[in-house]
C-alpha cells in the first residue's frame, strides 16, 4: 500500500479483513456443527429404523423377511459376523454394499459412508445382534442426498449472509474510518497550531536569556529581561491551561460542582477585572444587568467565560470605542457583549470557535490568548449546557450572545 494512502482507507480495509476472518471462522464453526447435527439425525434415524427388524430377525431367524423389503430410499442387509458373508439383502438393493469390516467385529453400532452405483452416495448403520448362538449384523443405509442438500442449501445462505455482512461492514468501517481520518487530520493540525504558538514565547524566552548570559549586564537590563520572561511565561501558562481545560473538554470530563450562581454578580466582577486593561486602551464598558437572575454552574468558570469576551473585545476595538455588557431573562438566560471593533468577515464567522484559528488583522493587536479563547468560552458553555451565538460585520463590530438555562433562586 502506498505511504499516501489515507487512514480512512486504511482503516476500512482493517476492519473490514478482520470482520471477514472472523465472520469465515464463524461460518466454519456453524457449518461444522450443522454438519455433525444432521448427520447424527439421519444416523439415528437408521438405528431406529434397524430395530424392529432385528427384533423380527431374533424372533424367527429362518425367515427371509429383508429379502422380502424394498422400501423407498432404505437398503439393508444381514451380514454373518465370521464370514463377512451376506445372508439377506433387500429387493431395492441390486449388489452388495462395500462395507470395510475390522478385526474384530465391533460390539457396538458403527458408521460408514458408502456408494452404490445404482443409488448413489449412502449413510450405513451396521448394528450387531445375536441369534442363538449366531452373531450377525443388519446393515441399514440411507441415501445422504437430504443432507448433501442442506449443507449445500446452509452453505449458500452462508455465503450470502457473509457477502451482506461485509458490504454492510464497510459502509459502517467507512463511516467510522472517515470520522477517524478527520479526528487524526484535526489532531495533526492541533499539534502544528500548538507546536506553532509555543514556539514564539520559547523563542523569545531562549533569546532573552541568551542575550542576558552573553556578557554583565545592568540592573536595568536585567529588570527589563525579568519582565519580559515574565510576560513570556504568563503566555505560555495560559496556552497550557487553556490546553488542559480543552483536553478536559474533549474527554468529557470539564465538570463542576453546580451551585446558586447570580449572574449579575459574575458579571460585575468580570467587568471590574477587565477594567484596568480597558481603561488603558481607552474603551468605555458600559453595564445594563437585570438583577436576581440565576444560573446552576460553578462562578469561577463563567467568570472565565465571560473575561474571554470582555478581553477580546477590549483586545480588537480602537481606542475611545465602546463595549456594552447586558444581561436579560428571557425563555433563557441572555448575556450579550457588544463591541465597536474591527469586526469579523461573514466567511470566518463559522470558524472562530476551532481552536488556534485566527483572522488576519488589519491592524496590529495585542494577542496574549494563544487562539484558543473561544474555544475555551465554548466548552465552559456548552458544559453548563448552553450556547453561544455571534453576529458581526468588518468596520462596524461584533456581538456575542451566550444563552445559559435557568438555574434555581432558592
Amino acid at each position: 500500500m502506498k505511504p499516501g494512502t489515507s487512514i480512512q482507507l486504511r482503516t476500512m480495509l482493517l476492519f473490514c479483513v478482520a470482520a471477514g476472518v472472523l465472520l469465515l471462522g464463524s461460518f466454519i464453526t456453524a457449518y461444522v456443527l450443522f454438519q455433525r447435527a444432521v448427520s447424527s439425525q439421519l444416523e439415528r434415524q437408521l438405528t431406529e429404523t434397524a430395530g424392529p427388524i432385528i427384533a423380527d430377525q431374533i424372533a424367527d431367524p429362518e425367515e427371509k423377511d429383508v429379502d422380502q423389503l424394498n422400501l423407498p430410499d432404505a437398503y439393508f442387509e444381514v451380514v454373518d459376523q465370521p464370514s463377512r458373508k451376506v445372508l439377506q439383502r433387500s429387493k431395492n438393493l441390486k449388489s452388495e454394499l462395500a462395507l470395510h469390516f475390522v478385526q474384530p467385529f465391533p460390539a457396538e453400532p458403527f458408521f460408514q459412508t458408502v456408494s452404490a452405483a445404482e443409488v448413489g452416495e449412502l449413510r450405513v448403520a451396521v448394528v450387531p445382534f445375536r441369534v442363538g448362538d449366531k452373531q450377525w449384523a443388519l446393515v441399514v443405509a440411507g441415501p445422504t442426498r437430504e443432507v448433501r442438500t442442506a449443507l449445500n442449501t446452509f452453505t449458500k445462505f452462508a455465503f450470502l449472509l457473509l457477502a451482506v455482512s461485509l458490504a454492510l461492514m464497510a459502509v459502517v468501517s467507512a463511516f467510522y474510518a472517515r470520522k477517524l481520518d478527520l479526528v487524526v487530520a484535526q489532531l495533526r493540525q492541533f499539534v502544528s497550531d500548538a507546536s506553532h504558538e509555543l514556539k514564539t514565547p520559547l523563542a523569545v524566552l531562549r533569546g532573552e536569556t541568551e542575550l542576558l548570559l552573553s556578557r554583565p549586564r545592568s540592573t536595568v537590563d536585567y529588570e527589563q529581561a525579568l519582565r519580559i520572561i515574565d510576560g513570556e511565561l504568563k503566555t505560555l501558562s495560559r496556552i497550557v491551561e487553556g490546553l488542559f481545560t480543552l483536553s478536559m473538554a474533549d474527554a468529557g470530563q470539564l465538570r463542576f460542582a453546580a451551585e446558586k450562581v447570580f449572574v449579575d454578580d459574575v458579571l460585575e466582577e468580570s467587568v471590574a477585572l477587565a477594567a484596568p486593561h480597558a481603561e488603558s486602551r481607552g474603551i468605555r464598558i458600559e453595564r445594563h444587568l437585570q438583577h436576581g437572575i440565576v444560573v446552576s454552574g460553578d462562578p469561577a468558570f463563567l467568570r472565565q467565560l465571560f473575561l474571554i469576551f470582555i478581553d477580546n473585545a477590549i483586545k480588537y476595538s480602537p481606542a475611545g470605542r465602546l463595549l456594552r455588557v447586558n444581561l436579560a431573562a428571557g425563555p433563557d438566560v441572555k448575556v450579550s457583549f457588544a463591541d465597536q471593533g474591527i469586526g469579523i468577515a461573514r466567511e470566518h464567522v463559522p470558524h472562530i470557535f476551532e481552536r488556534f484559528f485566527r483572522v488576519a488583522q488589519r491592524e496590529a493587536v495585542d494577542s496574549q490568548s494563544g487562539g484558543l479563547g473561544l474555544a475555551i468560552a465554548q466548552a465552559i458553555v456548552r458544559a453548563h449546557g448552553g450556547s453561544i451565538e455571534c453576529e458581526s460585520e468588518l468596520g462596524v463590530g461584533s456581538v456575542f450572545t451566550v444563552r445559559l438555562p435557568f438555574g434555581t433562586a432558592d
